[in-house]
C-alpha cells in the first residue's frame, strides 16, 4: 500500500469497498529477506510554478526544512498556476487546493506540492483545483490556480515545497 493509498484512508476515502479477506496465514519464512534499500536518483523535472528556487532547508516549517516528509525543493512563488512538472498520475487533488500528489508515470515516485504553509487552514479560499483523483496529466497541465494575495492576507508564507514521498534518496533539479 503506497502513501496515498495510507492517506486516503486515514482521510476516510473508500469507505464503501469492502475489506479484503484475510490471508492465510504465510508458513514460517527461516531468514527475512531484506527490503531493497531506495537508491539514490535524479528527478529532473519542469519547474511546476514559477519564482525562486530555495533548497528545502530553507522553508519556514520544520515537517519540510527537516525532510521528515522526504527529500525536495522548494520555490517562492511569483506566478499563480501551479502545473505538472511531469507526465504524472493525480494521486490525490486536496479539495482546499493547497496541495496536489502525483504519482510519476517515470519510476513510480510519488511526489507533493503543497502550495504554501498552514494553507490548509484557508479551507480552499483563494484556490482552484484543475485537476482530479486519478487524472493523467502531461508536462505542463495545469493543476492549482492559487491567489497568493489572500495566502498573504491570511499571513501564511507562499513558499512551495515539492517534497519526494516514497525515496529519500531523491534529489530533485528542475529543467
Amino acid at each position: 500500500m503506497g502513501f496515498f493509498d495510507r492517506l486516503g484512508k486515514s482521510l476516510g476515502r473508500n469507505q464503501d469497498a469492502p475489506e479484503p479477506a484475510p490471508a492465510e496465514p504465510a508458513p514460517p519464512v527461516a531468514e527475512p529477506t531484506p527490503a531493497a534499500a531506495p537508491t539514490a536518483v535524479t528527478l529532473r523535472l519542469r519547474q511546476p510554478l514559477a519564482g525562486r528556487v530555495i533548497p528545502i532547508q530553507e522553508v519556514p516549517d520544520p515537517t519540510f526544512a527537516t525532510g521528515i516528509m522526504g527529500p525536495g525543493i522548494a520555490i517562492e512563488p511569483t506566478g499563480d498556476l501551479v502545473v505538472a512538472p511531469a507526465d504524472a498520475t493525480v494521486s490525490m487533488a486536496f479539495r482546499t487546493g493547497h496541495a496536489v500528489a502525483l504519482t510519476l508515470d517515470e519510476g513510480g515516485t510519488e511526489l507533493l506540492i503543497h502550495i504554501g504553509l498552514d494553507t490548509v487552514t484557508m479551507d480552499g479560499d483563494g484556490f482552484e483545483v484543475l485537476v482530479s483523483q486519478g487524472d493523467k496529466v502531461s508536462a505542463g497541465t495545469p493543476l492549482v490556480r492559487f491567489d497568493p494575495a489572500k495566502i498573504a492576507a491570511a499571513g501564511h508564507p507562499s513558499v512551495t515545497p515539492i517534497v519526494v514521498l516514497n525515496n529519500p534518496e531523491a534529489r530533485i533539479e528542475f529543467e
